[in-house]
């Protein structure tokens, strides 16, 4: 194994959502970030907080627009396959949960799931017309967009919170994990649980797919036990891991699907190499936790947003440069 434990540190542009480039003193007063999508493109970055759904253009983080959200608090954000759809998650806590979906770019008000009994926390898209929705209580329900009173389907298997969920290349396989430290691997079709991996030792807050390679698919979790694990769900294995000296909150892939990008609750992103399983750099990012991080489709560079309604771009070096 390669020794890799030099770390560099790095920081971009930055912006606070409602405050341009505020002060540091203005934090507090913001609501944080808490998902964040690439348009397609990548030439717009959409962000979610309690203060609704952003639109910022990128690489500059100059504000272009805010679409107005039926939900007070968002959790989640994912483009449709074809990038004509934007799906944005939240809700109440104890109370509801509701996915909308907008056009894009217009922005338009499309459909409305709203049949959770908590917040949605996770949306992944199956096709077009139809997407999964993660929930604090503790259900998984797919819905399509010609019936927007009832779910497709119903999946039910997690005791606790479902904090996040993602979909295989085959179109036939959900992975979902939660605060009952599992990570579960579903037939999308039918609904029917056929794996079910508990090595995590505390709540699991994030999934993310690796970008399309040779061999089984691969899906990374990131836990509050401070590790990221990785997984080939399909044949239900956990291939390796690394622990982390801080927890990690939310994790993406880089496009060259050999390193993973952690936001961690100091602010700072580390950068895993996949294969050797050790954090390559430690970058600075911004103040305070960091809860929401994803990696531009063809730049080497990432968005990361999180406390007082900070996002911020930062460069990432390409495993060429890395000591």
């Amino acid at each position: 194994m390669m020794n890799r434990t030099r770390k560099s540190i790095a920081v971009a542009s930055a912006v606070v959502l409602t405050a341009g480039l505020a002060s540091q003193r203005s934090f507090a007063a913001e609501p944080p970030v808490t998902a964040i999508a690439f348009a397609p493109g990548g030439t717009a970055v959409v962000a979610v907080s309690q203060s609704g759904l952003h639109v910022f253009g990128w690489p500059d983080l100059k504000r272009k627009r805010s679409i107005k959200t039926a939900a007070a608090n968002l959790h989640c954000v994912a483009f449709s396959p074809n990038g004509k759809l934007v799906a944005a998650g939240g809700g109440n806590p104890s109370e509801d949960g509701s996915v909308e979906v907008f056009s894009w770019p217009a922005g338009e008000s499309v459909a409305m799931f709203a049949d959770h009994a908590d917040s949605v926390r996770s949306i992944a898209w199956s096709d077009n017309s139809k997407l999964a929705a993660a929930s604090i209580d503790r259900e998984i329900k797919l819905w399509n967009l010609e019936n927007q009173e009832n779910a497709a389907l119903v999946y039910k298997g997690h005791s606790r919170s479902v904090n996040a969920i993602c979909l295989l290349n085959d179109g036939k396989t959900l992975v979902s994990a939660g605060v009952d430290q599992s990570v579960r691997v579903w037939n999308l079709e039918s609904a029917e649980l056929t794996r079910s991996l508990s090595q995590h030792t505390k709540p699991i807050r994030a999934l993310a797919l690796r970008p399309a390679t040779s061999g089984l698919p691969m899906v990374a979790s990131a836990s509050e036990d401070r590790s990221i694990r990785l997984w080939q769900p399909t044949i239900g294995r956990m291939v390796r891991y690394v622990r982390l000296d801080v927890e990690p909150l939310d994790i993406d892939w880089l496009k060259d699907g050999n390193r993973i990008v952690a936001a961690c609750v100091d602010g700072r992103v580390r950068v895993v190499d996949a294969d050797e399983v050790q954090v390559t750099q430690t970058l600075a990012a911004i103040e305070g936790w960091a809860y929401a991080i994803a990696a531009h489709p063809s730049d080497d560079s990432i968005a990361v947003g999180g406390r007082g309604g900070q996002l911020r771009r930062v460069r990432i070096a390409s495993s060429e440069q890395t000591p």
